[in-house]
């Protein structure tokens, strides 16, 4: 194993776990939401009507009832237009949806870590400090020259357009200081 896998690979369950806390904060954030207006999903993330809004507002708004969507079900199997659309968390959905995102979150992990092995090069030894799960990291690695590099890497999680938590690492070598 790589000297930057080995350093690296050990915050891969924080990672996930991190992941797993931000999507059960969203599914109960959506249930909070709902709540406001008992449950009818007309209020709370109706399908949005194209006319009168422009792409922003129109792709934020499908956005949220596609997310909401994916958590809940009807309470009433058809419902008509001008009538409200009740609906209730459904908890195999929010478990699918949590559990989705564990599993992005060890793909994008493991992506992460061949990503920074392919973006550093070839190392003989490497060294973390702190952790880039919760606030940042300084990933130390030895060339194989000698020299010394130091990178910095920051935990980042998103929310994709389609409703899907993931994680991203921006990391950036930082300069020598004298």
């Amino acid at each position: 194993m790589n000297p930057i896998e080995k350093a690296v690979l050990p915050l891969r369950q924080e990672a996930i776990k991190r992941t797993e806390q931000y999507a059960i904060n969203i599914a109960k954030n959506v249930e909070k939401e709902l709540s406001y207006s008992n449950f009818d999903m007309k209020k709370s993330a109706p399908y949005p009507q194209s006319y009168g809004m422009n792409r922003i507002e129109y792709m934020s708004a499908l956005r949220k009832y596609k997310l909401f969507s994916s958590l809940v079900r009807s309470v009433k199997p058809v419902y008509r237009m001008n009538e409200p659309h009740y609906v209730e968390m459904d908890s195999v959905r929010v478990k699918r949806f949590i559990e989705q995102a564990k599993s992005d979150a060890s793909r994008q992990y493991d992506s992460f870590v061949r990503k920074l092995v392919s973006k550093i090069g070839e190392t003989i030894d490497a060294r973390l400090e702190g952790n880039h799960v919760w606030s940042y990291s300084l990933l130390t690695v030895v060339k194989p020259n000698g020299s010394m590099e130091v990178w910095k890497t920051q935990m980042i999680v998103n929310i994709s357009k389609l409703g899907l938590v993931f994680n991203q690492w921006p990391t950036r070598k930082l300069k020598k200081t004298k």
